[in-house]
């Protein structure tokens, strides 16, 4: 019965993944009020790492509690997994922000690392089109980099100054 329990575990953390990414697919994006100073991932990352630490959780407490077999040992290791994946979702949500100010832009990375550009520093920038989004990478003089895509978050501020520096 174990077997079984684990499988429908499975069959239900993949169903739930699918929804989610089909959700997301279809949802209209609106970009942050112009008003916002610090803009945050959506709230699709951190339901979706709740979701997966709730699944993994689900599927370690079917694969621990039952006596070991070596069909079970996979089960155990994709627990582990999923519970760190969505632990790495609520973490990346923590810490990523982005603040647009009229001088420069201040972030910090997906690791808590806090970074700056001011406008007068940019040494590059590029935007291009990638799934149907319109991304803005920009690069300053002492090599920091940021990559936003503009439909999702309002960094006009920013693709001026960019746009002014490369002319």
């Amino acid at each position: 019965m174990s077997g079984f329990a684990a499988k429908v575990v499975i069959i239900l953390i993949v169903v739930t993944l699918v929804v989610v990414l089909v959700a997301r697919f279809f949802r209209r994006v609106t970009p942050a009020k112009p008003g916002t100073r610090r803009q945050r991932m959506p709230l699709l990352v951190p339901l979706a790492g709740a979701v997966l630490i709730v699944a993994g959780s689900l599927l370690a407490l079917a694969s621990f509690s039952s006596r070991y077999t070596p069909e079970l040992l996979p089960a155990r290791i994709a627990s582990a997994v999923v519970i760190l994946a969505g632990l790495a979702a609520l973490l990346a949500y923590r810490n990523w922000y982005l603040e647009v100010f009229s001088d420069a832009v201040r972030f910090r990375t997906l690791l808590g690392r806090e970074k700056r550009i001011d406008y007068r520093d940019i040494a590059s920038f590029r935007l291009k089109r990638a799934a149907g989004r319109e991304r803005l990478t920009v690069r300053s003089r002492d090599g920091v980099r940021l990559s936003v895509d503009t439909g999702r978050y309002s960094v006009a501020p920013l693709l001026a100054a960019a746009r002014s520096a490369a002319a």
